[in-house]
């Protein structure tokens, strides 16, 4: 993985319910705080805000 225009890659960690329907679990952001999701929207919102400014690197929430 390379890092884009001189930005260092984030870590995020992904925790999965097996078999839950719809998908659920949690991401855990820089921080080390765990967010939890149900179904892929609130998982994909939570990947987005991760992305565009790292998860708990500024007191998020």
């Amino acid at each position: 993985m390379t890092a884009a225009q001189g930005r260092q890659p984030i870590r995020v960690g992904l925790d999965l319910v097996p078999d839950a329907e719809p998908i659920r679990g949690q991401v855990c952001g820089a921080d080390g705080q765990a967010r939890p999701f149900s179904g892929w929207l609130e998982l994909i919102q939570l990947l987005d805000k991760a992305r565009t400014s790292p998860l708990g690197s500024q007191g998020e929430n």
